[in-house]
């Protein structure tokens, strides 16, 4: 073998390790773990020892975790048992306050008409008779109530007793088809008959004069015109005027004043002031 051929060979594998390892230590560099790397080699125990500390947390966390599953479960499950609770009382605050809202409303409209008397009465009922609008109230007969009574809410009239037991009665609504009520219109002062159209629609005010410029937002209320009810119950207002000059009247859509599928309570009025206009209709 040629000496010189050998040692030459031994130069080119040496400088092929010096650029091998120049390469990888330039790529350790670049990716971080150069360090890692000399660290192992500066003191290979510690390496090892933080690796298996690293495993054993790994363990750790796995061995606990269903632990702590377990009670962010059961906290999960007091937050909601408790919004819960949170929204139970606030619903009771919230229908005690409206109730206390239709009372002050109640009490405000009883002292503005001192001069009625009245029966304080809870809505129990609607009837669910298509033919006839009606609710069903907790007065009847031994509370002083009798057929033909106006009831008003606290927003306004709701309409008439039309049957009457011992201790219930039955409100025909001012919507009823039946329903004919005298009223007068605010601004105007024109009079006409508001006639119920039924279940889902408006009622309307009839035998209007073309004399009244009758507008759209004009107050409606009773005119206390025939005895059966009081004057100055709010009805609604005008929401639409059906006028035509080739007609002698004009007719009225109102939008009652009251929400008839949400009324709690009202007022049954047992005693007002009326007019008594009989003897005009005797023969002379």
């Amino acid at each position: 073998m040629n000496p010189g051929r050998t040692q030459q060979r031994i130069r080119w594998v040496t400088l092929a390790v010096l650029i091998g390892s120049a390469v990888l230590l330039t790529i350790l560099d670049s990716t971080g773990t150069l360090d890692s790397v000399f660290g192992f080699l500066r003191d290979p125990m510690s390496f090892v020892s933080d690796w298996t500390s690293s495993q054993t947390d790994v363990v750790a966390d796995v061995m606990t975790g269903p632990r702590n599953l377990e009670a962010a479960l059961e906290e999960i499950s007091r937050l909601e048992t408790e919004n819960e609770t949170l929204r139970k009382e606030n619903e009771e605050l919230l229908e005690a306050a409206g109730e206390n809202q239709i009372l002050r409303e109640l009490f405000n409209r009883a002292a503005d008409t001192p001069e009625y008397r009245r029966i304080t009465a809870d809505v129990i009922g609607q009837d669910t008779n298509p033919a006839l609008q009606s609710i069903i109230i907790d007065k009847g007969y031994d509370h002083g109530v009798r057929v033909g009574m106006p009831v008003e809410a606290a927003r306004g009239l709701v309409g008439q007793v039309y049957r009457v037991t011992n201790n219930a009665s039955q409100v025909a609504l001012l919507t009823e088809t039946a329903s004919a009520i005298p009223v007068r219109l605010g601004s105007t002062r024109a009079t006409g008959i508001l006639r119920g159209a039924g279940r889902g629609a408006l009622p309307t005010i009839d035998w209007i004069d073309l004399q009244y410029d009758v507008q759209v937002g004009e107050l409606v209320t009773t005119s206390g015109l025939g005895g059966k009810f009081p004057e100055n119950l709010v009805i609604g207002r005008v929401i639409e005027v059906e006028r035509n000059e080739a007609e002698l009247f004009q007719r009225a859509v109102v939008q009652p004043a009251v929400d008839f599928n949400n009324v709690e309570i009202v007022f049954v009025v047992t005693e007002f002031n009326t007019v008594n206009t009989e003897i005009f209709n005797e023969a002379p």
